[in-house]
């Protein structure tokens, strides 16, 4: 009996020796990494990103009328801006119109704001709200917004800030149609719209705009972007990388040659957040 109890004393010295022993060799280094994975975050933190790599694939055209690419679509919200916004509430708010009215059952009124400029330094007017919808209900332009102005038959410019829209019928809600990208009258003047080589670097009203360089589309900050009240510009430039398929895309990003991912896809959307959240700092 006696030596039984000495035998389990032994295994209970035995067992607290080796996890001390583990507590000594792992706890402070444990501990150690932590820290210095808290400083390394809150340096990075800190870190000022003034451009990130894109991809895209499947590059069809940067003009927002024409474009097909769900990402395309993403990024030319930087670069165009359409009369009205719909924010998080679904609830509408005013970008370039800085009123609008519902006259009857199927006429609405738009003022634009004024001294708005397109990037090429053109005044932006009503000529140019009139010229996107006629493109979008032109036969020969198949765009994703001809929806929205399929119960549109006239388009009558008042003044050089002020639009009547008139309907075939009552559409409920119709200002909500009113989100598709403007274009400039001007800059396709006398341009074919849809072949034009114009459409490589179409100007916009947005915080960025477009440059084409040695064929790789760049995206720099619009200095006399007209909404100066906006503070969430922090980057300077996003170059836009073509890729032809996502496995590409993935390849990629796993070696950190592009900074921003999005995708439907889990197991890829946690790969970009680390990415992300440890690489690079936006």
């Amino acid at each position: 009996m006696k030596s039984n109890i000495v035998k389990y004393l032994f295994i209970i010295f035995v067992i607290t020796l080796v996890i001390y022993a583990i507590y000594v060799l792992y706890g402070p280094k444990k501990e150690q990494n932590n820290l210095s994975t808290i400083e390394v975050s809150e340096q990075e933190e800190n870190e000022i990103i003034t451009n990130i790599r894109l991809p895209i694939v499947n590059f069809d055209t940067i003009n927002p009328i024409l474009s097909k690419n769900q990402n395309i679509q993403d990024i030319s919200r930087l670069i165009y801006e359409p009369l009205l916004n719909i924010d998080e509430n679904y609830k509408i708010t005013l970008c370039l119109a800085k009123e609008w009215s519902k006259v009857n059952q199927t006429t609405y009124i738009v003022k634009l704001k004024e001294n708005i400029k397109w990037q090429d330094g053109t005044e932006l007017t009503a000529k140019d709200v009139q010229f996107t919808i006629d493109r979008l209900k032109d036969e020969n332009v198949s765009s994703i917004y001809a929806y929205n102005v399929q119960y549109v038959i006239g388009v009558e410019v008042i003044d050089d800030y002020t639009i009547r829209i008139n309907l075939s019928r009552e559409i409920p809600f119709f200002e909500y149609n009113l989100t598709f990208p403007i274009m400039s009258n001007k800059y396709f003047e006398n341009e074919d719209f849809v072949n034009t080589e114009r459409n490589d670097h179409p100007v916009g009203t947005g915080m960025y705009k477009v440059s084409v360089e040695n064929g790789n589309v760049k995206l720099k900050q619009n200095q006399n972007w007209w909404n100066k009240d906006n503070k969430d510009i922090k980057l300077t430039e996003i170059n836009i990388i073509k890729y032809s398929n996502m496995g590409e895309v993935y390849n990629a990003l796993k070696i950190g040659a592009i900074d921003v991912l999005s995708t439907r896809k889990s197991r890829y959307r946690k790969l970009h957040w680390h990415y992300r959240l440890y690489n690079k700092r936006i």
